[in-house]
């Protein structure tokens, strides 16, 4: 006869869905601010206490409903149930939200981010505030225990840190350190997190990030120099980034709407709406609007002026679900739509990633786009998000791309003057004008339309340039005036000598494009022999296909980069302008190279981000691998180092050192790992001139040989990254010392 058995929980279960599944901090503080958003707070508090001691302290706070003791026992100690699933939920709340997480697991964020969490919780009901109080340490190492009967406390107790209602989660025992660098990226992710116009269709919803410590760098930063919102800690976060955007662009906008049964587009250039259509939906998807902006010289220079930050460093595409922004779509990097990729094989036709910003923002339930568990993957792949790809080329970027490049960027003509002479009053020329700006536009989809004259206005500006010219010249030679023929004389050469000019660049930038294809071509041979050494090589599967998707993004960052440069040159842009793009391409292909290094020659993944490792270990391996076959490498000091680094940055700070000590003409590198999680780089080189400012080693640029000048700053930027900081010791006579402390 049949028995029943049922499953078993192990306590290692914690560690799975807390730390080793949220495995960047920034995302386990955001999962908690979602939270508070889903329990109904109007304002949530991110505070850091005595942030520089061994006592640091993170605070949650938010003014939502709160828990009662049984909500706590029944919801928030119950693994991987989310009210948020529950129809219910949504009868009992009084406000118009959708839900931003529903996966249950959220909570065991505060286990990537501390030891031990305490979380007070109090509803308009409750005399006192409920708390919990757990130790994640007393789940660690006893995987046979079972995870239900490892005990957490609970107490009723006074707070001030609670008023009506609410709750607070108190996290201490924080497993990394924060600086003010560290700080201010978490407020430009935070600006990031919610969509800036989310309170159109939601509540109110503000977010504060409070830490003591920081005020007075903040005083004097404000005092001292014209500041951005960007370079201050505390205080309200505020993203105006598309109002910026709104007056020096073109944007368009497509919505499908909530019933899904059709889309409305519009066009608007510099806040002139051109027109406006409503189509038939030929898609499934439906409660979604996207927005792009086209980014031109004059909108770059102005967002870099009212932001304090260039466009390519703040991103491209974000995506929104229901008012939350979903990790990584938009980051600088990210091409998950292979918008660049598109560009390189018709560069002078598309838009890339630097050349546009938006959003797409999807409401309700949506059920199609379903994040993925670690919260920084994106949606997984999906019949839905197929289609939202789509639904994002034909109706928001080729739309923009068609005016943008064919219309008002280089001159094109897009549409005879003839046809554009009329009015414009009968639908068949409004037709002619959507055809050329909607690649695949079908008038029986239409269903509604409305134009804005100015958009033929343009049109024809953009159409009639030559013949204006020889309309100059016929009126000077009727009216005899030879200074008016020898201007229009000059008019003329000069615009053929800049078409010549841009005919020049494009034969350059073919040769540019035909090396790119070799490149590219190159890679797909790679790919194919990963398939074939697959089961003759000791390297994973995985990791070789984790390692091409991420060259695969490198390409096309760096294709990204030479479409920038062409725009630079074409702009009569200096060389001094187009150096750090040149930077920027070479810090890529390192990040190339490093990545087949470390997938070939170590055990190391090369996605695997900041992660608590032993660098030692690591150094060992990467330097016997990768150096001591070109310069001799000691490694010397402590057995083992556990700090948070990242492998692929570390290998490329590694690799700059060397070849610096090479280029010194040095005979060995000495690395000493010391106490304090102290690292001594030291080579026999030539060390440090006398004349050199030390103080400028690390800009950008700066070299005392014929060198980029990126080495040492490269090496600082990584660094940084990693919460770590370098100096030069400019004592040292008998070659180079350079120490990094974590």
């Amino acid at each position: 006869m049949s028995e029943k058995l049922h499953f078993k929980v192990s306590a290692g279960l914690k560690n799975i869905i807390g730390k080793e599944l949220i495995n960047d901090k920034f995302i386990a503080i955001f999962e908690l601010v979602k939270n508070s958003y889903d329990a109904g707070a109007k304002e949530v508090t991110i505070k850091f206490e005595n942030i520089y001691s061994d006592d640091s302290t993170i605070y949650i706070i938010d003014d939502g409903k709160g828990m009662s003791k049984q909500e706590i026992i029944d919801k928030w100690l119950f693994v991987a149930y989310s009210e948020k699933k529950n129809n219910t939920y949504r009868d009992n709340i009084k406000f118009r939200r959708n839900y931003a997480g529903a996966k249950g697991v959220g909570r065991f964020s505060c286990d990537r981010l501390g030891e031990t969490v305490e979380l007070l919780s109090k509803t308009n009901k409750d005399i006192n505030v409920n708390r919990v109080k757990i130790n994640w340490n007393e789940f660690e190492n006893v995987d046979t225990e079972e995870f239900q009967n490892i005990e957490v406390l609970y107490d009723e107790i006074q707070s001030d840190l609670i008023a009506a209602q609410g709750t607070v989660i108190k996290i201490y025992g924080l497993r990394e350190k924060w600086n003010r660098d560290e700080l201010l990226q978490l407020k430009k992710s935070l600006t990031q997190l919610v969509n800036p116009e989310a309170n159109e269709n939601y509540d109110m919803f503000s977010i504060i990030l409070d830490v003591k410590e920081e005020r007075e760098n903040d005083r004097k930063k404000s005092e001292n120099e014209k500041v951005f919102d960007k370079d201050i800690v505390n205080g309200k976060v505020i993203n105006h980034v598309f109002d910026v955007l709104n007056i020096k662009t073109t944007k368009i906008t497509a919505a499908i709407s909530k019933d899904g049964k059709k889309i409305t587009t519009t066009l608007n250039d510099r806040g002139i709406q051109l027109f406006e259509i409503e189509e038939k939906n030929k898609y499934g998807i439906k409660n979604i609007k996207g927005t792009i902006y086209s980014l031109n010289r004059a909108a770059k220079i102005n967002f870099t002026k009212m932001m304090g930050i260039e466009s390519v460093n703040y991103g491209s595409v974000f995506i929104y679900k229901n008012g939350f922004r979903v990790y990584p779509y938009g980051e600088p990097e990210k091409d998950f739509m292979n918008i660049d990729r598109r560009k390189a094989q018709g560069y002078n036709r598309y838009l890339g990633t630097r050349e546009i910003c938006g959003r797409i923002d999807i409401f309700g339930d949506n059920r199609g786009f379903v994040e993925t568990s670690s919260r920084n993957n994106g949606f997984i792949s999906s019949y839905e998000t197929g289609e939202l790809e789509d639904f994002f080329y034909e109706y928001l970027l080729k739309p923009l791309e068609k005016y943008v490049v064919n219309i008002i960027h280089w001159g094109e003509e897009v549409i005879d003057s003839e046809s554009l002479a009329t009015t414009m009053d009968a639908y068949d020329d409004l037709e002619a004008v959507l055809k050329k700006i909607k690649a695949r536009f079908k008038p029986e989809a239409l269903l509604k339309a409305t134009y804005n004259k100015e958009l033929t206005e343009v049109i024809l500006e953009h159409t009639k340039k030559k013949s204006e010219i020889d309309e100059l010249k016929k009126i000077a030679r009727e009216k005899s005036d030879v200074q008016l023929l020898k201007q229009a004389d000059k008019i003329e050469k000069e615009t053929e000598k800049l078409k010549k000019e841009v005919s020049e660049n494009r034969i350059e930038l073919q040769q540019v494009v035909i090396e790119h294809e070799k490149t590219k071509k190159a890679l797909e041979v790679t790919q194919k022999q990963v398939g074939v050494l697959q089961s003759k090589a000791d390297v994973s599967v995985d990791n070789a296909i984790d390692a091409m998707h991420i060259m695969k993004t490198y390409a096309d960052s760096i294709d990204s980069n030479i479409s920038e440069i062409v725009d630079m040159v074409r702009e009569g842009d200096g060389i001094n302008d187009i150096l750090p793009v040149f930077h920027e391409i070479r810090q890529t292909c390192s990040k190339i190279l490093n990545t087949y290094n470390l997938v070939i020659n170590t055990e190391y993944k090369a996605d695997t981000g900041n992660k608590k490792m032993d660098i030692i270990k690591f150094t060992k391996e990467y330097v016997e691998k990768q150096w001591n076959h070109k310069l001799p490498v000691e490694i010397r000091g402590l057995d083992s180092m556990e700090v948070m680094f990242n492998p692929l940055e570390f290998s490329i700070i590694i690799d700059n050192i060397a070849d610096n000590a090479r280029k010194a003409n040095a005979t060995k590198l000495q690395i000493v790992f010391e106490n304090n999680n102290c690292i001594k780089w030291v080579d026999n080189g030539y060390g440090i001139q006398s004349d050199v400012d030390v103080s400028k080693m690390f800009e950008q640029g700066f070299t005392t040989t014929n060198g980029t000048g990126i080495g040492l700053y490269t090496i600082q930027k990584y660094a940084n990254k990693m919460n770590a900081t370098v100096t030069i010791n400019s004592n040292y006579k008998n070659g180079f010392e350079l120490l990094m402390r974590f």
